[in-house]
């Protein structure tokens, strides 16, 4: 049986640095600009009430809108106290919750350009974040 000082020590996450075209878009995923940005607009989408929103547009939930601003806010919160692969892993993780539960929907004529704002920055956040976290954080 291992000690519980060895069993809850963990060993320092080691990055790679990337080579080829995902070199240029490295620094972003590191920091925490991109989230912080997609956070902003979930909260600035939050002031919008749904009563100015045609009956036939989809637009995420105000719970939604909110919690996930909170959650990517978060994640940026994380990447500036200088955890990438947590932070990354934070992005990554709630990017795909709201794809999942929002993406094709939000594709679904009529658009509300606020609701496509969203879905690309999400899916831009995804892409960016997942990569770093699953193919340069070891």
């Amino acid at each position: 049986m291992e000690s519980p000082e060895r069993a809850n020590s963990s060993s320092p996450s080691t990055s790679q640095m990337a080579t080829g075209v995902f070199s240029h878009f490295q620094p972003y995923a590191r920091s925490k600009g991109p989230i912080l940005g997609l956070g902003t607009l979930f909260a600035a989408s939050a002031v919008i009430p749904s009563t100015v929103v045609r009956p036939n547009v989809y637009f995420p939930p105000y719970l939604h809108r909110v919690g996930f601003s909170l959650v990517f806010c978060g994640a940026a919160y994380v990447l500036a106290a200088g955890d990438a692969r947590n932070g990354s892993g934070i992005a990554t993780a709630w990017s795909l919750t709201y794809l999942f539960l929002h993406l094709r929907r939000s594709l679904r004529p009529p658009f509300y350009p606020p609701t496509l704002a969203m879905t690309a920055g999400t899916t831009a956040c995804a892409a960016l974040y997942g990569t770093e976290y699953f193919m340069y954080q070891t």
